[in-house]
């Protein structure tokens, strides 16, 4: 195999006499009666380097490291990465990807293979939508130290919200300077149903699902507090008006 993307195909010498990632893989499930099939990716530059695994909604996508042999697993669930992990022993990785396949629960699967890991979000999307947005918001509400910068500006605004039901029933992220609210946690499963954008000194603009209303036209690097508001952008307000501005926002797109 050539080398490509800086990747040392000398630590590597399975993947090169199989031909690629997913012919080794495919081997490994092979030679231990796992009965799975590896595939390769879509990107035409890595069909070497990388493979994926699907079984039910799950899937496991398999990459080669550089530096030193080490295959990299990102474990998914629709819309939602679950886990990750690194290990040198790609029949290791087959049998991780194995187990979480045939519906593994995060702690029993890095409980086997500790060189799987992932945090208490995903813990909590395990257990129930409902109980991964709860997580959220407590930890925007009083995030662990050291806190985002960008999580100063938005804190009167989220206290304030966090009152209101429809909201607190919400996924809530951020996205550079700005918040989101969307119904499921999964990215691309719902849209974004409304925008906030602090100003500083406790007032916020607020846009509806087309966050683009929120940069209006001009040179590269304006920002919507620098300018006055465009169309469809709501405020400035203070934190509770900007919650019931949230709703308008909401509302207004519902009957659009």
């Amino acid at each position: 195999m050539p080398e490509m993307d800086g990747l040392d195909y000398s630590h590597y010498p399975d993947v090169t006499a199989a031909g690629d990632l997913r012919s080794a893989l495919q081997h490994e499930f092979d030679s231990t009666g796992m009965l799975l099939r590896a595939q390769h990716v879509e990107s035409p530059g890595w069909v070497l380097t990388h493979a994926v695994v699907r079984a039910g909604d799950r899937h496991v996508s398999v990459h080669m490291t550089s530096g030193d042999r080490a295959f990299g697993l990102d474990f998914w669930t629709p819309g939602f990465q679950m886990a990750h992990g690194h290990t040198a022993d790609l029949r290791d990785a087959a049998a991780a990807i194995s187990m979480f396949l045939d519906g593994a629960r995060l702690r029993q699967l890095g409980a086997t293979w500790p060189f799987v890991s992932f945090g208490p979000f995903a813990e909590a999307f395990e257990r129930g939508e409902a109980e991964a947005i709860a997580f959220r918001w407590q930890r925007l509400l009083d995030p662990p130290p050291p806190r985002a910068r960008h999580l100063y500006g938005l804190h009167d605004f989220l206290v304030a919200a966090s009152g209101e039901p429809r909201l607190r029933a919400l996924y809530v992220f951020t996205s550079h300077y700005d918040l989101g609210f969307r119904r499921s946690v999964p990215n691309g499963q719902s849209r974004a149903l409304a925008w906030v954008r602090p100003l500083g000194e406790g007032r916020y603009l607020i846009a509806g699902a087309d966050r683009r209303q929120l940069y209006p036209d001009g040179p590269m690097g304006r920002t919507g507090w620098d300018t006055d508001s465009v169309a469809g952008v709501l405020g400035p307000a203070p934190a509770q008006e900007s919650v019931a501005l949230v709703l308008t926002a909401m509302d207004r797109d519902v009957q659009a």
